[in-house]
């Protein structure tokens, strides 16, 4: 049957290619069958023949009516399948995974499967065991598409995510010490989706000196990396008074966020410094370390500016706000600067 199989898929595979062989293939087939199979041919079969299998699987996700179908028998047909080989990676199978983790990827954009798959507590055990697996083993061509699918899962609010928060972000507070820029990178990128689901999770990556590390993070990261790293700053200094210290103990002028909020030109870069600005100024002695720099300007052009999202306008003047009321010296700063008007008439808009 060996040959019969190569054959199947090889015909398969050539009417995926094209969007009418795809529409005709699932107006024809049993797509339950068909995609247990495809899985079945990935994880048993020969090298040439897994490449196949998934190829044809990642072409077909991007119909919709083969997502449609595939909804209501994702456990059994994908979730299932899918899991056993992400917790028996090993070195027969690994060089699948990426091509595999991807055609996931592609199905997860139908929102059904996505949020299958987010409150799938099989699916979470999985990955645990499969992070491990792949920093022991240096897999790190699984490891860098599995934390993007990760990030893109853990954007849904879960209570199974929120079970597995403290082992999962446990396991990424182990990556950043990673030489891989990538794998940092994802692994900061969980931190700051996750953690907003899970106080404890929040207490015990501070403790594990995460506060520390995206500091150092935002000195010198791209564009993405600064996204995640702030995110995961402004999360922990909300939940955790001790984030705050370890923060402003690390950067006592709070240059890193002063730095963002004067050259980012990325809105949820900036909204997130403000907010996580406006967490340490609830630190007593916080506001007074700030005076003589440049954060009363800083804020103003926010709170004043002609941002698209107006949480940006109001978390800046939140910040000022707090940062006048902790040390009224900066009231002086903000009267030179015309900013009581300038605040008035911004949050008339604001509210």
């Amino acid at each position: 049957m060996l040959q019969c199989r190569k054959e199947c898929l090889a015909l398969l595979c050539l009417y995926s290619q094209m969007p009418h062989g795809r529409r005709l293939a699932i107006d024809s087939l049993d797509v339950h069958m068909l995609v247990k199979n495809l899985m079945t041919c990935i994880s048993k079969t020969a090298q040439q023949q897994e490449n196949t299998a998934v190829n044809i699987l990642e072409n077909f996700a991007a119909e919709n009516k083969f997502c449609f179908q595939l909804r209501n028998v994702l456990t059994d047909a994908v979730i299932v399948p899918f899991t056993t080989i992400l917790s028996n990676i090993s070195k027969s199978n690994h060089h699948v995974l990426p091509s595999l983790i991807s055609a996931i990827g592609c199905l997860v954009q139908d929102d059904v499967i996505r949020h299958k798959l987010a409150h799938d507590p099989g699916c979470w055990r999985a990955f645990l065991v499969a992070i491990k697996q792949c920093s022991e083993y240096g897999y790190k061509e699984t490891l860098y598409p599995m934390l993007g699918l990760i990030i893109n899962l853990s954007t849904i609010t879960s209570p199974v995510i929120q079970e597995h928060a403290v082992s999962l972000c446990g396991c990424c507070l182990g990556l950043l010490r990673d030489s891989d820029g990538g794998v940092i990178n994802r692994a900061t990128g969980v931190l700051s989706t996750v953690l907003p689901q899970s106080p404890e999770a929040v207490q015990h990556v501070t403790q594990g000196a995460v506060v520390q590390t995206m500091c150092r993070l935002l000195k010198g990261t791209g564009q993405i990396a600064t996204k995640y790293a702030v995110k995961t700053l402004t999360v922990c200094t909300a939940a955790s008074h001790l984030a705050r210290e370890e923060l402003v103990k690390c950067d006592k002028k709070l240059s890193i966020l002063r730095h963002l909020l004067g050259s980012s030109c990325d809105e949820m870069v900036s909204g997130n410094a403000a907010l996580c600005l406006a967490h340490c100024l609830e630190l007593e002695g916080t506001a007074s370390n700030l005076l003589g720099t440049d954060i009363v300007l800083l804020l103003l052009r926010h709170a004043a500016g002609d941002s698209k999202k107006t949480a940006v306008q109001q978390n800046a003047a939140i910040a000022l706000g707090r940062l006048c009321r902790s040390e009224p010296r900066h009231m002086n700063k903000l009267r030179e600067l015309h900013g009581l008007e300038i605040l008035h008439s911004c949050m008339k808009l604001i509210t």
